[in-house]
């Protein structure tokens, strides 16, 4: 490709922003004909598709370490991106480099043009991330669902296994009123063998209606779990001392699923060896992560009430009896009083913000929403100054909405480099 017949990274962006405009047409065969358009590139790789509700970036970060640590050459799709756009594409834990993003962008626009297809943002971004995948020397792909599963544009890709994290209530404008309606839209990405998280009895027999040929995590064989702020270890069925550097309970039942997941590929034939030992290494940003020691800091992206369940149940564990203040900002769409109602009375002082994301829920508005479960809420214009009045504090935890969290997080890291005796 001649050097002018491309386009800049941010050029790249722009043109996919330009597809936000694009209605969505409810099905797949606009996907369909997009990939035909690039020749497939979906159908070029095995591929371990994860649907759920929370929980798929850390499983899919505990599964790809597993295949890495054993030589496999693994690439991923993410969404959303939460520090850096490129991380939702992935070789071998490594983004997308700007100018490969770029190239591979300019292509798919050149394919797209003449055709009369018009992709939604997301499709657009699937298909450039099935294309990314099919020039790599890629062994497996592991991809993420957007949304739901049945009609999500990941839903065209040639899959091996399908992974399900926990279901529970959440979009659902778009996905159904009830746990069964959601499941069975879940259950829209299993082929034929599925391993799942253990999931509520509705939505188990809701996966076997579509596949006998399921596993599922036995969270009563999860032994001797012992928590630190640098590690977590644990036992699981004959996998012994199990350590992962991902903090929180539910990532032990995440990484639970994702042993199922090996061990099932395993017998797939795919030489899979020291599990117990392959998961240490995986990381996954901004859920429960401590970007800082002291102050004590903690991220996470708990965005709605089931996620805010796991988040109080990881808040007992490592900020028992510890003054905490919370810095929370979320989606208007979100369920944020039933989210205030499960963790607000346990803050020493909550502190909600404002995003530059156009569905965020004003500060405002979400302080006074809090208040009914705690009086001790102040509402602030900017993050910058949160963050400030926060840092006066030794224990922080920070939750809500992923968009909001890379600008939190990239504030916290200037403030505390500002005073480097705290970090």
């Amino acid at each position: 490709m001649k050097s002018g017949d491309n386009m800049t990274y941010e050029q790249a962006l722009t043109y996919i922003n330009e597809n936000s405009q694009n209605k969505i047409i409810p099905g797949l065969d606009n996907m369909n004909k997009l990939c035909s358009l690039l020749g497939d590139p979906q159908n070029k790789v095995k591929t371990i598709h994860i649907a759920g509700t929370n929980g798929k970036g850390s499983v899919g970060a505990f599964i790809a370490a597993g295949l890495i640590s054993n030589g496999y050459n693994v690439a991923r799709y993410t969404s959303p991106a939460v520090l850096d756009y490129r991380n939702k594409f992935t070789y071998n834990n490594v983004p997308i480099s700007k100018e490969e993003f770029s190239n591979i962008t300019f292509q798919v626009k050149s394919k797209i043009e003449s055709s009369g297809c018009k992709p939604t943002v997301f499709e657009l971004e699937t298909a450039i991330a099935f294309y990314f995948i099919s020039t790599k020397n890629c062994d497996f792909a592991i991809i993420e669902t957007g949304m739901g599963g049945r009609l999500d544009a990941t839903n065209v890709c040639d899959k091996i296994l399908s992974v399900i994290t926990p279901v529970a209530l959440d979009h659902t404008n778009f996905l159904g009123s009830s746990i069964e309606e959601i499941a069975e839209e879940k259950s829209g990405i299993i082929k034929d063998c599925l391993i799942s998280a253990d999931q509520d009895i509705a939505v188990k027999n809701i996966f076997l209606k579509h596949t006998q040929n399921a596993v599922f995590v036995d969270s009563s064989a999860i032994k001797n779990v012992k928590y630190t702020l640098d590690k977590t270890t644990f036992d699981y069925k004959n996998h012994h001392n199990i350590e992962i550097t991902m903090l929180g309970k539910y990532q032990v039942e995440n990484a639970c699923l994702a042993v199922e997941t090996l061990e099932k590929l395993n017998s797939m034939g795919f030489s899979i060896n020291n599990i117990a030992s392959s998961l240490k290494n995986a990381q996954w940003q901004c859920r429960f992560q401590k970007i800082s020691e002291n102050p004590l800091i903690i991220a996470d992206g708990a965005h709605n009430p089931h996620g805010i369940k796991a988040l109080k149940e990881n808040f007992n564990i490592y900020f028992k009896d510890k003054p905490t203040v919370f810095i929370t900002g979320v989606f208007k769409d979100k369920d944020y009083n039933k989210m205030a109602e499960i963790i607000c009375p346990y803050a020493f002082k909550i502190f909600t913000v404002n995003s530059h994301n156009v569905r965020a829920l004003p500060a405002k508005e979400y302080a006074y929403a809090i208040s009914k479960y705690n009086k001790s809420v102040q509402s602030f214009s900017s993050i910058q100054t949160a963050v400030k009045s926060a840092l006066k504090y030794q224990n922080i935890l920070v939750f809500g909405s992923l968009s909001f969290m890379a600008e939190i997080y990239d504030c916290f890291k200037e403030e505390l480099w500002k005073d480097t005796t705290k970090y």
